[in-house]
């Protein structure tokens, strides 16, 4: 913190900016919602580096620019077109909900070259408390240990004053010594003098270790347990096999989750997408020339009747109902398509080996920090993918092998707390 602060007195002496740790704090959170989608501060991503842009334009038509682009190149400006037409006519995304003040504090984050001020809880700089994670938590974690050793310094100065007091007393009532109890003869002497000739001794001993324990305890739980499903396997209504399915018979699968490369959400598959291939297999053969059970349940569902080939008039079908597994909390977005049309991620990143599942459970924690670590790694396909041939370009006009889905803006909080 103190570094950061340090960098950033230095950097707004040397640019000679009026700023404010205010300012700047502000303009980093701006920045990261809403440029580092197309821009990085030293880096040409699919904009250009955005280091030393006061020099390149004034303050005033920067505001103008950011605010609305496509305003400042009808408008003539000759600037604007240049930029434009250098970037293939790739018109820059338009910000006319930013304020004027808004866009100079971003302006005054670049300026300092991305190194923005560290802020804490409730500093006056910024008049905002820093957002809490919940009870557990890493800060909750130092925490207790701080006070697990505040406790035991408070133990040993206590034991240190007993022990003083005591050479005074036995100095000053030598015929009160006591000859019969000591330390290392006996244990049990050794609980009797700390919890019963030291009442307040042994309670403070006793509770910095419940603390460190319980504490430990307790961290770790958080982390592993609290909202998290992993190896979750549910009963569902039919006893539907991947391994089977998916395994032996390689059905794609998109044909039952038809909407993954299309939307939000993968979708469970109609009982009709069921019925294009069980309308004819039935695996009699299993079940001495009976409909196999779980077939059965289909055409229950949609009234079927597997003797005539027919399916039953008037008949009101009823909905399977099927077990949700992955589930994300309501505050977390997670869209299909981007991941399986454009990101081409396998269904087993996420699900595991689905194809070897009799049973599906869930096989990853899906916790924030796991999906944080896969944008970390995980390297975009920009060579063999056309949704990305204008990153592609620009990739190889800089020199660079890949890039990773970090660095295409996918730390951004609003990516998935919208």
């Amino acid at each position: 913190m103190k570094l950061n602060k340090l960098l950033f007195l230095l950097a707004a002496f040397f640019l000679g900016a009026k700023l404010t740790m205010a300012d700047v704090a502000e303009g980093e959170k701006l920045f990261n919602a809403n440029c580092t989608a197309c821009h990085a501060i030293n880096d040409k991503v699919v904009g250009p580096a955005l280091k030393d842009v006061d020099k390149r334009q004034s303050e005033a038509w920067l505001i103008k620019w950011i605010q609305n682009s496509q305003a400042v190149i009808k408008s003539g400006d000759e600037y604007g077109n240049k930029l434009y037409k250098e970037y293939n006519q790739s018109a820059m995304t338009a910000f006319p909900q930013l304020k004027d003040d808004q866009i100079k504090s971003i302006l005054a984050y670049i300026k300092t070259g991305g190194v923005a001020p560290a802020t804490t809880a409730g500093d006056a700089t910024t008049g905002t408390a820093k957002a809490e994670d919940g009870f557990y938590n890493q800060g909750m974690l130092i925490g207790l240990s701080v006070f697990a050793v505040i406790l035991l310094i408070i133990i040993f100065i206590l034991l240190k004053i007993r022990k003083v007091v005591e050479n005074i007393h036995n100095e000053k009532f030598p015929e009160e010594v006591e000859t019969v109890i000591h330390w290392k003869q006996n244990k049990k002497s050794t609980r009797y003098k700390l919890f019963v000739k030291h009442p307040v001794v042994g309670t403070l001993t006793v509770g910095a270790l419940l603390t460190v324990i319980l504490g430990l305890y307790g961290y770790d739980y958080g982390q592993r347990e609290v909202g998290v499903q992993k190896k979750y396997a549910p009963v569902q209504p039919i006893n539907y096999s991947h391994e089977l399915h998916a395994g032996k018979y390689k059905i794609n699968c998109q044909y039952c989750h038809s909407s993954a490369d299309k939307g939000k959400q993968a979708s469970i598959p109609s009982a009709s997408t069921c019925m294009n291939c069980h309308t004819y297999v039935k695996a009699k053969a299993k079940y001495n020339g009976k409909v196999s059970p779980e077939i059965q349940k289909i055409y229950n569902a949609v009234g079927y009747e597997s003797k005539n080939g027919t399916y039953i008039a008037g008949f009101k079908q009823q909905p399977i109902k099927w077990v949700r597994i992955h589930n994300l909390p309501d505050h977390a977005y997670f869209n299909h398509a981007q991941h399986v049309k454009i990101g081409k991620v396998e269904c087993q990143a996420c699900h595991g080996p689905i194809e070897t599942m009799k049973v599906v459970s869930q096989q990853r924690s899906l916790q924030m920090g796991w999906c944080i670590n896969c944008h970390r790694e995980a390297k975009v396909d920009v060579a063999n993918n056309d949704y990305y041939e204008k990153l592609h370009k620009d990739l190889k006009a800089s020199n660079k092998d890949y890039i990773t889905v970090a660095q295409n803006g996918g730390l951004e909080c609003a990516k998935c707390h919208y």
